[in-house]
């Protein structure tokens, strides 16, 4: 049964991993599009497009790792 439980604990933790990279990796490269756009196209906002769509998929990381915490027993 402890074993199990490990495994569930290391799944979790290789998961908050992943998302922390993620954010990052996220963070990066919207802030370099943002750049682009703003210094070479001015004219036409058109990093709101990634920033929205790659950030419902990082909201969506977010909830599965709450809802493996909370199996977990973690808060």
């Amino acid at each position: 049964m402890q074993n199990k439980f490990e495994n569930h604990q290391m799944k979790v933790e290789d998961e908050q991993r992943g998302f922390r990279i993620h954010r990052t990796v996220y963070l990066c490269v919207i802030s370099l599009l943002a750049f682009i756009n703003l210094a070479f196209v001015p004219g036409f906002i058109w990093f709101v497009f990634p920033l929205i769509g790659w950030g419902i998929g990082i909201m969506i990381h977010y909830m599965n790792i709450r809802n493996l915490s909370k199996e977990a027993g973690h808060n």
